[in-house]
């Protein structure tokens, strides 16, 4: 079956200009032909179509590493490089099990782009918006579509414990930063968007509220956006989904302006975000208090499942009542 696979790629991409996968319906005629044969090698060999389509996906990271092996290891690009986008179609498609496949696909694409940007972007704007931002367009046919397979990716990557080295440190999957987004992560783009929908998901599987990424913490960003509209009657409720969202995942505010002595910060913080205070989108005990205990077990318990590649599946595991699992889940307030 490996070489039914081997073949079609290798006569398939023969045929197209190198820029001919560029356009998302040129990449769509390929999968069309790849589904085809698919369902016809799991017929004739009696063999699960997602095992099948397995196979399918190893032979087009084959091709790729053989183009790259014959360029001194340089990704040619082009139609050589999108075959991978092929592929993340075919795994999605056909519900791939077999993480390690899943994750072999991940790791070819962070050798050449060392980014993840084709897989978050579409499913934090929309499926259209990669097209402005970076110049390419999802092949995903909506945003929920978008936003389904990016959860299907994250599931494996957890499930492989899947990390990436950058500048010297070792990030999950689901931190990667994004090159067309400053180097964000994916976690602060989701709240550069507003979108608490999309930070839900993040925050879930485990994405750090505190990104190395360069950034200012991302709970204070969001307090900065909710000052802007003090002089409003209310503040955006999106915006403020996702101050709750942030809240519920770190055990206390640290007061910023350090390294000034801790009465100073506490005037200064007064001073700009007192009215969040008094609007009581921050409780006084997260900036200046001690939190209570629940909250700072759901930290505690979300911390050691996050750093052992738990979250949000480990959570069923708990022997604890199935209410107290979905808060830990932060599927209850």
């Amino acid at each position: 079956m490996d070489f039914i696979f081997d073949c079609f790629f290798e006569e398939v991409l023969k045929k197209i200009e190198r820029s001919g996968l560029k356009t998302r319906q040129n990449r769509q005629n390929v999968i069309d032909q790849l589904d085809s044969l698919i369902v016809g090698c799991s017929k004739g060999q009696n063999v699960p179509q997602d095992e099948v389509s397995g196979v399918a996906v190893m032979s087009a990271i084959k091709y790729h590493q053989t183009i790259k092996a014959s360029n001194s290891e340089v990704c040619r690009m082009g139609k050589f490089h999108n075959i991978l986008y092929i592929a993340v179609k075919i795994a999605w498609n056909w519900d791939i099990k077999d993480s390690s496949i899943v994750c072999a696909l991940l790791n070819e694409i962070y050798e050449c782009e060392k980014t993840f940007e084709r897989l978050f972007l579409g499913a934090i704007f929309g499926s259209n918006a990669p097209y402005l931002i970076a110049g390419w367009r999802s092949d995903f046919k909506d945003q929920d579509e978008n936003t389904r397979a990016l959860v299907f990716f994250l599931h494996h990557a957890t499930i492989m414990q899947l990390q990436f080295t950058v500048n010297d440190r070792k990030i999950p999957f689901i931190d990667i930063p994004i090159e067309s987004c400053g180097k964000a992560s994916p976690l602060r783009v989701a709240l550069q968007a507003t979108a608490p929908d999309i930070l839900m998901i993040f925050l879930r599987f485990g994405a750090n509220p505190n990104p190395l990424d360069g950034g200012i913490p991302p709970v204070l960003a969001v307090m900065d956006k909710l000052i802007e509209f003090q002089e409003m009657e209310r503040y955006p409720y999106q915006l403020v989904s996702c101050l709750k969202l942030l809240l519920s995942v770190i055990p206390s505010l640290e007061l910023p302006y350090k390294p000034l002595v801790f009465e100073l910060r506490k005037t200064m913080f007064l001073d700009k975000y007192l009215i969040l205070l008094k609007s009581k989108l921050i409780q006084p005990n997260m900036v200046f208090g001690v939190c209570n205990l629940k909250q700072l077990s759901r930290c505690a318990i979300r911390k050691d499942l996050m750093n052992n590649f738990q979250l949000p599946d480990g959570i069923k595991l708990l022997n604890i009542p199935k209410s107290l699992k979905r808060y830990i889940d932060l599927l209850d307030g």
